[in-house]
């Protein structure tokens, strides 16, 4: 009997060590546990990769089982920004934090995120802005397709109405988002995201927005890379906001605007002359700056919107190539007074209208008056809407 009694108690005793050691081996203090069905989807494989401030590391792949069913495990030392790859294909960003257990499940044409500490939740805002990228590419669809009827721009005119509707129910899920999850990491995904090409938040209108998110961050994340970086990038926007308040000091509304005399297209000098239009917006651009040949397009929306209304644009290129500077004009159809100084941003012309960054927009009345200094054509169109 004392036998039968010390083996059944090494038994057990055998039996809970195993089991001890078994539950360490499932689930470590902070191990993240991702899982889900993907049978809607044919890959083979399924891919982590994390998202560093400077490069994208594969952390770990996954062959599902035959029902499509599979289980990502591993061990983050803090929280952050991660995709979830099939083949070659980007499917979707998460955010994954120290201990999370995700559910994640695919349909043939999306993937659904689901609990976790933030996952769950931004991923109900990536969906939302995914819906809107499908109005906004019906709405382009519209465009195209009457492009050659009559009222084409009686519809144009509907169609960027919609389109500025979406844009502004998106900025504002935006900002529920920031406010009700102050402590969020995503907040950084969420001020940076856009619809097509457009960001919800212009760094320039709306940056008081973009450093609600970075002090809220700053309470929560301050060690994390992903903040810190973000940071950076808002100290780098409040010196550039405080070089724009001076200029906006120096060319204050009522100010008559200096004068510009540079070569055109021709080799000839143009002058800036306002005094046959309601309002000539001065717009600083380079054909070798991303954001000006962005807003090259916008600006001539705003253009072909309110040219019959006074509205005429003086463009000045601060480019030393004067070949870059026609290729471009002509490449973007830039059909408005197009001029060029070589001198770039070392230009007296520069100076005198206190242009430190591209690109700019100086709206002037046709008495040669500054109306108002703009950096977005967002603000600018803002303001047409208003007076045109």
């Amino acid at each position: 009997m004392n036998r039968f009694i010390k083996v059944n108690l090494f038994t057990a005793l055998s039996l809970l060590l195993l089991f001890s050691t078994s539950c360490q081996q499932q689930a470590e203090p902070g191990e993240v546990s991702i899982c889900g069905n993907a049978a809607a989807i044919a890959e083979t494989y399924l891919r982590l990769v994390r998202i560093d401030t400077a490069a994208y590391i594969t952390v770990d792949s996954v062959k599902p089982d035959s029902d499509g069913r599979f289980c990502l495990n591993f061990l983050p030392e803090m929280a952050g920004f991660y995709l979830v790859q099939s083949g070659g294909k980007t499917l979707a960003p998460m955010v994954i934090y120290p201990g999370d257990s995700i559910n994640v499940q695919f349909h043939s044409d999306s993937i659904v995120f689901s609990s976790g500490r933030e996952a769950g939740i931004f991923d109900k805002f990536r969906r939302s802005l995914l819906a809107d990228e499908a109005v906004a590419d019906s709405l382009g669809s519209v465009l195209i397709l009457a492009r050659d009827m009559d009222n084409y721009a009686a519809i144009k005119m509907k169609t960027d109405s919609a389109w500025a509707d979406l844009m502004l129910k998106a900025k504002q899920r935006a900002i529920d988002f920031l406010e009700a999850n102050k402590d969020f990491l995503s907040q950084i995904l969420v001020v940076n995201s856009k619809i097509q090409q457009s960001f919800l938040f212009d760094q320039t209108v709306d940056s008081a927005w973009l450093f609600v998110a970075d002090k809220q961050l700053a309470s929560n994340h301050s060690s994390n890379p992903h903040y810190q970086a973000f940071h950076t990038r808002m100290k780098l926007l409040k010196a550039t906001n405080e070089r724009e308040r001076i200029a906006r000091e120096n060319m204050s509304p009522g100010k008559p605007a200096p004068a510009i005399s540079l070569p055109g297209l021709n080799g000839k000098d143009l002058i800036l002359d306002p005094s046959k239009n309601k309002f000539t917006c001065v717009y600083f651009w380079s054909p070798a700056d991303g954001p000006s040949r962005k807003a090259n397009q916008e600006l001539k929306s705003l253009h072909e919107k309110y040219k019959d209304a006074g509205f005429e644009v003086f463009a000045v290129s601060l480019d030393a190539y004067t070949d870059r500077w026609a290729a471009a004009v002509n490449l973007d159809k830039l059909w408005w007074a197009n001029v060029n100084d070589t001198r770039a941003m070392n230009s007296p012309v520069a100076k005198e209208w206190y242009i430190q960054k591209l690109p700019v927009f100086v709206l002037i009345n046709r008495q040669g008056h500054i109306v108002d200094r703009y950096t977005s054509t967002r603000a600018l169109g803002e303001r047409l809407l208003n007076e045109l």
